[in-house]
């Protein structure tokens, strides 16, 4: 299995990029005016801007969720593959040539 750890890296960034975007977003939801219109219709206004504003908050934290992730298990992939490594030239001194 090949993992690029490069790609996984460039992934996770993006990711982080989302999370900022999104993040950015649903502030910019919450302090959405909702005055100015009719008194039958701001309370409306109020409760869709703030449910709104927590499902792009839900998806920023997910989209920081899956950056952090990424980042996890590639450090993960690369510690497993570094102790393997070892195991490997461990072994050196056991090999021999047969003939």
């Amino acid at each position: 299995m090949q993992v690029p750890p490069l790609a996984v890296g460039a992934a996770s960034r993006a990711w982080d990029e989302q999370h900022n975007d999104v993040t950015a977003a649903a502030d910019q939801i919450g302090g959405a005016y909702t005055g100015g219109f009719t008194e039958g219709v701001t309370g409306s206004a109020s409760r869709f801007a703030a449910a709104w504003q927590r499902h792009a908050s839900t998806l920023a934290n997910q989209a920081e969720a899956r950056a952090d992730g990424l980042r996890t298990s590639i450090a993960d992939f690369l510690e497993t593959d570094e102790a393997v490594g070892f195991e490997v030239f461990a072994l050196r001194g056991f090999l021999v040539e047969g003939r």
